[in-house]
């Protein structure tokens, strides 16, 4: 601004050449320190590109000795398990009453070498093929379950993994970097499984090993690619380079960046054993080192972008840069200084109004008095129009400024008090409070929810409640959601402590009578506590807001105090006998008593110990979750109970009150009680029948009873005992008795078994327990009813 400015003001004094010429001059006199710099570059850059091939092919050379030391550590594990002198017989076995053969070779061979192995190597597996097994330390299983179990390529089927790994012959080969999938359980057999996934060098040695088409088995050594990452690592963190590993085939056989290919163009290079060249690589120039391995035929490959070669070198370049744009930066100085020579007496006035107003650089001034007499003229104007901005704006800006203010995002500054002052606030004294109302129902004010109506009706809670507080205290009002008003009370500094909670509850008190009775607007207040100091009121106001969220569990149109909600219990009650004792209720289809478990959970949390709003939805989520798990396990379609395009937890979950949420509940667990009930015409006799079935296939096991019934059935053993003695009129352990002691009564004839035996034939643990049972049933013991036959 200043320099168009200085053009308009000097237009007739012919200063742009005497400009123009001083900045071409010193644009020339550091073109020559910027050739000489770029001469120094060029060098400096061949230079550097040199070294840094030297230091990147080191570093790639010793990758490759720790890589090649780390190999023959497989190949020796390889030889010591190939050339096992009990290898051989394993593979000619396929006779089942051999297989202990294999557990003696994994616990004397497979076991002893893990011990010997380190991290490098993750696991290691051999596979017989005429016997179809698989044997890894620890495990002996077949190749499908190993396959599907244990070990699996997610790109690779099993019948292509048994084919092209262990059907085909392999000599000593690495096969290229695959994702391998684990399946490992967690806490024992009969818990779950989880899946672990990572990327493997497959080593492949086909066996025997001098057999080239008869091939009875296969070592596979399985590497962690990790290991190899981890080796990278230094040389990737030292040149920010890229590391592939490629086999005597040119076959890529891992590497650090998968989304850089190495093209033909690049391979035709690696036909020597060493060295480094410069070549494209995805339109960018890249520096390509590689050594070959003499122990496995292995390339080591390090691709690095050439820019990071010329890194330092490109910070010599952009000094050059910076210093010629500082020659040229002085210069234009220069030229600004030497114009503007004889232009002292009234240059720093202009300078300073430029500061302060923008104007149009094209604007027309004949000479500096001018220029100087239109901006004050200008000033007086804008003024003028910038107050009559603010007095329109002033509502706006003061609604603003309370908001900020009630949610505690301000910083009391010096200048605080003005701007207490220029918003027409006052406060009188320390002492803050809020009160936040909320607006529950408007249809008895107006059935028209327009904007315009609802900004109505926060004008009148606004300015009803300001005048209720102006009798005694100072309020603000802003609205700070769209049925929500906060209420700023600053109370008054010469009323007692004891009288400002009072006179707060009656403030909140006459205000919900005047609005519900004489406007028929329903509304709920929250009030916060008191609080002292201007700091203090996002406090007050975060009170507000954790009381009027209460308004789920105490109802709608009615006042929360602070002081209450601090004393509700963060937990509710409902424990799982209530949640099994529900299940069954609804699964009998007897709704009543549904209901009665219902309010009783309702009561308990609700009107008994009053509960968090958090925990009063997390309770109706677990009552809908209830409602799932019978769903889910009677097999009902969800469709049959509730509508298709119902969300039944969100449905909940927005209702306003805990009353509302019950209803819904409620509503849920009838439909579906019902519907049970009307689908289990034949379900009671169907049940019974197979219990007794269950019983009569399963009494000779010692285990049968309850709890076994129950996990067949999938019911609660409480469920199963109420449900047998209401179809058939006896417990089920009396049942059981019968069974077994008439079927003891049939085998008592033969006279060379012990009651000891009958009674585990039977199905009971000893044979007291059996001579008690058969005497309560018989009247007499097995040996006076063996001696009657």
């Amino acid at each position: 601004m200043k320099f168009a400015k200085l053009i308009q003001f000097t237009k007739g004094r012919n200063r742009r050449t005497v400009f123009l010429a001083m900045l071409i001059s010193n644009i020339l006199i550091l073109l020559l320190p910027m050739a000489i710099g770029m001469i120094l570059y060029t060098k400096v850059e061949h230079v550097m590109v040199e070294n840094a091939s030297s230091s990147n092919y080191a570093m790639l050379e010793q990758l490759r000795q720790s890589a090649d030391a780390r190999l023959r550590e497989v190949e020796q594990l390889a030889q010591q398990v190939t050339f096992n002198p009990k290898l051989a017989l394993l593979l000619n076995t396929d006779d089942p009453d051999q297989q202990y053969k294999f557990i003696e070779f994994i616990r004397d061979h497979l076991e002893r070498y893990r011990l010997s192995t380190s991290g490098f190597i993750e696991d290691y597996y051999l596979y017989f093929a005429k016997s179809d097994t698989v044997l890894k330390p620890g495990m002996k299983t077949d190749s499908q379950t190993f396959y599907d179990h244990y070990y699996r390529y997610p790109n690779m089927s099993y019948n292509n993994w048994r084919n092209d790994i262990l059907g085909t012959y392999h000599n000593m080969a690495y096969l290229p970097a695959q994702l391998l999938q684990r399946e490992l359980n967690v806490g024992g057999i009969d818990h779950a499984r989880i899946t672990n996934s990572s990327n493997v060098i497959t080593f492949v040695q086909s066996l025997p090993v001098r057999e080239v088409t008869d091939i009875s088995g296969s070592l596979v050594v399985l590497i962690a690619e990790k290991q190899f990452m981890d080796m990278f690592a230094s040389i990737q963190t030292a040149n920010k380079s890229s590391i592939f590993i490629m086999n005597e085939n040119n076959d890529l056989i891992m590497g650090t960046d998968p989304q850089l290919i190495l093209s033909k163009d690049i391979m035709e290079h690696f036909q020597v054993s060493d060295g480094s060249f410069v070549h494209a690589v995805n339109g960018e120039e890249m520096m390509v080192s590689f050594t070959s391995s003499k122990q496995v035929g292995w390339k080591y490959i390090s691709i690095i972008p050439m820019n990071l070669y010329l890194e330092r070198v490109n910070v010599l370049k952009w000094t050059a840069y910076s210093l010629f744009l500082l020659c040229l930066l002085v210069g234009v100085i220069a030229a600004y200084l030497l114009a503007f020579k004889n232009y002292s007496p009234i240059k720093q006035l202009v300078c300073a109004i430029q500061k302060n107003k923008k104007l149009p650089y094209d604007s027309p001034v004949r000479n500096e008095y001018t220029f100087i007499q239109e901006t004050i003229e200008g000033a007086f104007v804008e003024e003028q129009n910038l107050r009559g901005l603010l007095f329109q704006q002033s509502p706006v800006i003061r609604a603003n400024f309370l908001l900020r203010l009630i949610r505690g995002n301000f910083k009391q500054s010096k200048d605080f008090g003005s701007t207490l002052d220029f918003m027409n606030i006052r406060f009188v004294s320390e002492q803050f409070a809020v009160l936040l109302v909320h607006v529950d129902d408007i249809t008895m004010f107006t059935q028209d929810q327009s904007e315009r109506q609802l900004a109505l009706i926060n004008f009148i809670i606004s300015n009803v409640c300001t005048d209720l507080t102006a009798k005694l205290h100072h309020g603000y009002a802003v609205e700070v959601h769209r049925d929500r008003i906060a209420i700023l009370i600053n109370l008054s500094a010469d009323r007692k402590n004891e009288m400002l909670v009072d006179d707060i509850k009656h403030i909140a008190s006459e205000l919900k009578d005047i609005i519900e009775n004489r406007f028929k607007l329903f509304i709920t207040i929250a009030i916060s506590n008191v609080h002292a100091g201007i700091e203090q009121i996002g406090e007050c106001y975060r009170e507000a807001m954790a009381a009027i969220d209460h308004k789920m569990v105490k109802g709608q149109r009615s006042l929360i105090y602070y002081d209450e909600i601090k004393k509700t219990e963060r937990h509710y009650t409902y424990p799982i006998e209530t949640e099994v004792q529900l299940m069954i209720l609804v699964k009998r289809g007897d709704y009543t008593a549904v209901e009665t478990v219902l309010n009783s959970i309702y009561e308990m949390n609700f009107l008994s110990q009053p509960i968090t709003p958090e925990f009063g939805r997390y309770l109706f989520f677990n009552l809908v979750s209830t409602l799932l798990k019978i769903v889910n396990s009677t097999n009902t379609p969800y469709e049959k109970f509730i509508d298709k395009d119902l969300e039944v937890i969100k449905s909940i979950m927005t209702c306003d009150t805990a009353k509302e949420m019950l209803f819904k509940t409620k509503n849920l667990f009838k439909t579906l009680t019902e519907l049970l009930h009307t689908e289990r015409s034949d379900y009671s006799d169907q049940l019974s029948g197979e219990m007794e079935a269950f019983i009569a296939a399963h009494f000779t096991d010692q285990n049968l009873g309850l709890p076994m019934i129950a996990n067949h059935f999938n019911l609660t053993p409480q469920y199963i005992s109420t449900f047998f003695k209401k179809m058939t009129g006896q417990n089920v352990s009396d049942y059981i008795t019968r069974i077994r002691v008439n079927h003891a009564k049939e085998i008592l004839g033969n006279k060379h078994l012990t009651n000891a035996q009958v009674a585990r034939t039977v199905g009971y643990t000893n044979d007291i327990v059996f001579i008690r049972s058969f005497k309560k049933l018989e009247g007499m013991t097995p040996g006076k009813y063996r001696e009657q036959q």
